[in-house]
């Protein structure tokens, strides 16, 4: 121990000066009244009042809180929108979709990009699939579950 506080001395003369105490410490006479002030503080507790808490507000605090957020999301969002565009209205945004547009971009939706391309560069023809062209093709567009699922119902 002594070469110990020889090296200390030699790193840190500032720290090898403090003594070494343990710095806490139970007030005086602490113990000697602990127990008739702990049954103090138990009486008071079991005396105690219960406060009953309004259950609606504690469930509505939550909704109350997201229909906060969402007004100053609609206000942050839309106010100024309505600003600055004040001519244009949601009726003018709407624009008409027949039901052959829609048709042809769920048929669409599904193609890669290459036979994409290939459908626009081709002129129509009726072309006749093999067996194979259909079986590569359901392997890619379909899932098992429909093909069992239309097997079924049918």
């Amino acid at each position: 121990m002594n070469t110990e506080m020889k090296e200390l001395e030699k790193i840190a003369p500032e720290l090898s000066k403090i003594k070494k105490e343990n710095p806490f410490r139970v007030p005086e006479n602490y113990f000697d009244d602990f127990s008739a002030r702990l049954q103090v503080k138990l009486d008071a507790e079991q005396n105690a009042v219960p406060v009953k808490k309004n259950n609606i507000i504690r469930y509505l605090k939550p909704a109350i809180g997201l229909a906060a957020g969402f007004a100053l999301v609609f206000s942050l969002a839309y106010w100024p929108l309505k600003t600055l565009t004040p001519n244009q209205t949601a009726e003018s945004d709407v624009q008409e979709i027949s039901v052959s547009d829609m048709l042809f971009a769920s048929a669409v939706e599904g193609i890669d990009v290459n036979s994409f391309y290939e459908l626009l560069e081709k002129p129509a023809e009726n072309e006749q699939l093999s067996d194979e062209d259909l079986a590569n093709y359901v392997n890619t567009n379909v899932s098992e579950y429909e093909i069992y699922s239309q097997a079924a119902t049918q």
